[in-house]
């Protein structure tokens, strides 16, 4: 099109749409340059009579080369967004190009200027960041928020003003007014009251929404148990929010010790050292003791445990937060015997002290999956050090020779179709040797045929 269009005319179209324009041989070499804007600062003289491709960023120079190739052979404009260098001391410039063959032999290459564009992206670039920052930011301050909520020892309420209902509550709230968490999130407020001593908390909010201190008072939940109340009105971002602090005597939970009393298993309740507290019926006659007094005090090491490492390995792998679950371990009586147990525990936090609550399981008389009746030895090394603790080092050595020197001579046995001769001289050993072995791993019942036959 631009062939058939005259010269002023054309170069007017161009003037007006391109602030940039390039002339360059069928050689690539630029032959001209023209600038329509002041936004380009360019020194004609060191650029003009360079190869154009010399002028684009690295990366960019073999669409580059294609583009120039599609123009020159198909004779249609073509498009593509380079980088370039217009002086050596700035940086690149991104341009939109558009090559078109001229009439005489080269290229004309009309270019825009993508900076703004660029620079917008950039912004918008950043502009997400910042708000993924912000999303973590406020996903951290929410799990703080919800943990110090289950903290503190006295309830707490969020209520929106404009509906009424409950946003956020702990766990203490929830007790204090006599019903569960998730039954409270969502209800209108107040709840779990009688007439009188709900008429008396509307009151205090609608005289909390009127201040910008704290109202407080208190109301009978029962004729026993009266709720300490302060509320505050919170307004954020044209929204109302009430703050509510209820203080008062908790239903009464279960006695730990009675529910400890009837359970199937052994359980023992320690302070965070592993000194005794309380200890249940199945443990004292799992580990003949006569009395619950005989173990409170005593660290708990004296009965459970291949030594005291055992316990000190699990006091220091329990947390409030991660408790510990089928830890493989030994229990010994006070008459001497041993057996052996399995222990989860998990840790209680009571205001300051912590407590520590072992469930013990005894295993002792479980049949293990891969045991056989004719099995004299551990048959894997998972077996061996399993028993790390129950037995010493020297001993779990020597069972782990034998363990190895059986399998080998299982082996040779299966490769020689259970000719012992020549077993025996596969594994370098003279037939009265491997017998002898035979004999003392308790392998096969005796010369086989296939020994007759040799």
């Amino acid at each position: 099109m631009l062939k058939n269009t005259p010269s002023d005319a054309r170069n007017k179209l161009i003037q007006h749409l391109s602030p940039l324009v390039f002339s360059i041989d069928d050689d690539g070499v630029l032959t001209d340059l023209s600038c329509y804007s002041a936004d380009f600062v360019i020194n004609r003289k060191s650029v003009i009579g360079k190869l154009w491709k010399a002028l684009v960023i690295e990366s960019d120079r073999q669409s580059l080369e294609s583009a120039l190739r599609m123009a020159q052979q198909s004779q249609e404009p073509q498009q593509l967004q380079v980088s370039m260098q217009l002086n050596p001391s700035d940086p690149a410039i991104p341009l939109k190009c558009v090559i078109t063959q001229t009439e005489q032999d080269g290229l004309l290459i009309a270019a825009q200027d993508l900076r703004p564009e660029t620079n917008l992206r950039q912004q918008l670039v950043n502009a997400q960041n910042a708000l993924e920052r912000d999303y973590w930011i406020t996903r951290q301050l929410e799990a703080r928020y919800r943990r110090l909520l289950d903290m503190v020892s006295e309830g707490f309420l969020v209520i929106d003003d404009a509906t009424g209902r409950v946003l956020e509550a702990n766990a203490i709230a929830a007790r204090l007014l006599n019903t569960q968490t998730d039954a409270l999130i969502g209800k209108t407020f107040p709840t779990g009251l009688d007439e009188m001593a709900a008429a008396k908390l509307e009151n205090m909010l609608r005289d909390a929404r009127g201040m910008t201190g704290t109202i407080s008072g208190s109301i009978k939940i029962d004729s026993d148990n009266t709720l300490s109340i302060s509320i505050a009105c919170l307004r954020q971002s044209g929204e109302s929010r009430f703050l509510v602090r209820l203080h008062g005597a908790a239903a009464a939970q279960p006695d730990q010790s009675q529910v400890f009393a009837g359970a199937p298993d052994p359980i023992v309740v320690t302070d965070s050292n592993g000194y005794v507290l309380a200890a249940n019926e199945r443990f004292l006659s799992l580990a003949d003791i006569a009395t619950e007094e005989q173990a409170i005090g005593r660290r708990i090491d004296r009965w459970i445990g291949r030594s005291s490492v055992d316990v000190n390995v699990l006091l220091s792998n329990v947390t409030a937060e991660s408790a510990l679950q089928l830890y493989s371990s030994t229990l010994a009586s006070e008459t001497g015997t041993r057996q052996d147990i399995e222990i989860s525990a998990c840790k209680l936090e009571e205001g300051r002290s912590e407590r520590l609550v072992l469930f013990i399981r005894d295993v002792s008389r479980r049949l293990p999956a891969d045991h056989t009746i004719d099995s004299h030895l551990p048959r894997s090394i998972e077996q061996i050090t399993s028993r790390v603790g129950r037995v010493p080092l020297k001993e779990l050595v020597r069972e782990s020779t034998d363990v190895i020197e059986a399998l080998c001579i299982e082996a040779a046995l299966k490769l020689t179709h259970d000719n012992r001769a020549s077993a025996a001289e596969l594994l370098g050993l003279s037939r009265q040797s491997l017998y002898t072995k035979l004999r003392r791993f308790d392998i096969g019942d005796g010369e086989s045929v296939n020994d007759a036959r040799a």
